[in-house]
């Protein structure tokens, strides 16, 4: 394969499938460190908490606010060191390396394109900007500035001009963050699928509250979630759009209620829903695999049987847009499972 000059080393490939648990950061989730408007936004997310000591402070670099999109690549993130240390890997990296094909399908994103030019964007916003907080050291004078990612490097054939690889550091206070104990929830991989900027940060938000409220769920006044979101916008706004939310009531996982509708500061009420029989889903018939995609998974992953595995594929595809290729996105799969299986 001809790379451009200095070519990366792709030694930690993306897991993109079934053993792949996404992963959310909780003191990323509950605070306003994204703006929730697709349109660029230049203006500073200013932020103090109600004990009137921790904070958050996000200045945007040349291209603007990293948005609650682009936060879609530090889930990604979070999930790829999260497992790394359910592994048990040793000395776990601050640099990951992907194939931006694998990154935008754990993120639920089309691969066109346009989108690997949104991708570079995502990336270039979540390393120019600059976030000053204390939430780890609020008791202290200490505060930490930073970016999400310190470096971020894309690896474009000369001859093609297409992306043969990318690699990102993050943060020490994110990595650090990640890595603590306890310190990341599971998160419904229908997040991805929300349209609304709002939307996203308010599952984020009730996902991390509702984690240890037990059945009867939690509730938190609409003014202290106006200030948890920093929005741009006047607050009888913002209460409109999330009661047209909790109107649709479609966030995962999530049922919202309103208490004490009509009054000056309603509360928004949420608990986890109460989980459905799951109803058995029949496979359709496997389609062929090429003889060379036989032979190159093989040889690439000694000791895998193919035909074990095309059942639990074709199951999970059932759940995914249709592949233009069946044996390349088998091949995929394989070594997704090969690498979560052989750490």
């Amino acid at each position: 394969m001809k790379t451009s000059h200095n070519p990366i080393q792709f030694d930690l490939f993306a897991p993109i499938l079934t053993d792949f648990q996404l992963r959310d950061q909780r003191e990323i989730m509950e605070r306003p460190f994204f703006s929730l408007a697709k349109t660029p936004r230049f203006t500073p997310i200013e932020y103090v908490g109600a004990d009137g000591v921790s904070f958050v402070k996000v200045e945007p670099g040349p291209s603007g606010m990293p948005t609650i999109w682009d936060a879609d690549i530090l889930i990604w993130a979070a999930s790829q060191l999260t497992r790394l240390k359910n592994q048990k890997v040793n000395h776990i990296p601050r640099t990951l390396r992907f194939v931006p094909h694998e990154l935008l399908i754990s993120i639920h994103r089309d691969t066109g394109g346009a989108q690997y030019e949104r991708l570079r964007n995502s990336l270039q916003r979540l390393k120019t900007a600059t976030v000053t907080t204390n939430v780890r050291s609020a008791k202290t004078t200490k505060k930490h500035v930073f970016s999400w990612i310190e470096s971020w490097k894309d690896e474009v054939n000369n001859q093609t001009a297409l992306s043969n690889g990318m690699e990102i550091t993050v943060s020490d206070w994110f990595y650090e963050g990640v890595l603590m104990d306890g310190a990341v929830l599971t998160i419904n991989p229908e997040y991805f699928t929300l349209k609304g900027g709002r939307e996203r940060w308010l599952y984020r938000v009730c996902r991390k509250h509702a984690g240890g409220a037990g059945a009867a769920g939690f509730s938190i006044n609409f003014s202290t979630l106006f200030d948890k979101s920093g929005a741009e916008g006047t607050f009888r706004r913002f209460k409109y759009e999330i009661l047209k939310i909790v109107q649709l009531n479609n966030l995962p996982d999530l049922t919202l209620s309103v208490e004490n509708r009509e009054g000056p500061d309603p509360l928004l009420h949420f608990k986890f829903r109460e989980k459905q029989k799951s109803l058995s889903i029949t496979t359709s018939a496997s389609q062929s695999i090429d003889p060379a995609t036989i032979m190159l998974i093989g040889s690439k992953f000694p000791g895998l049987d193919p035909t074990s595995l095309q059942p639990a594929f074709d199951t999970w595809l059932q759940t995914q847009k249709k592949p233009q290729n069946y044996s390349s996105a088998f091949f995929n799969y394989c070594r997704a499972y090969h690498e979560n299986n052989n750490p």
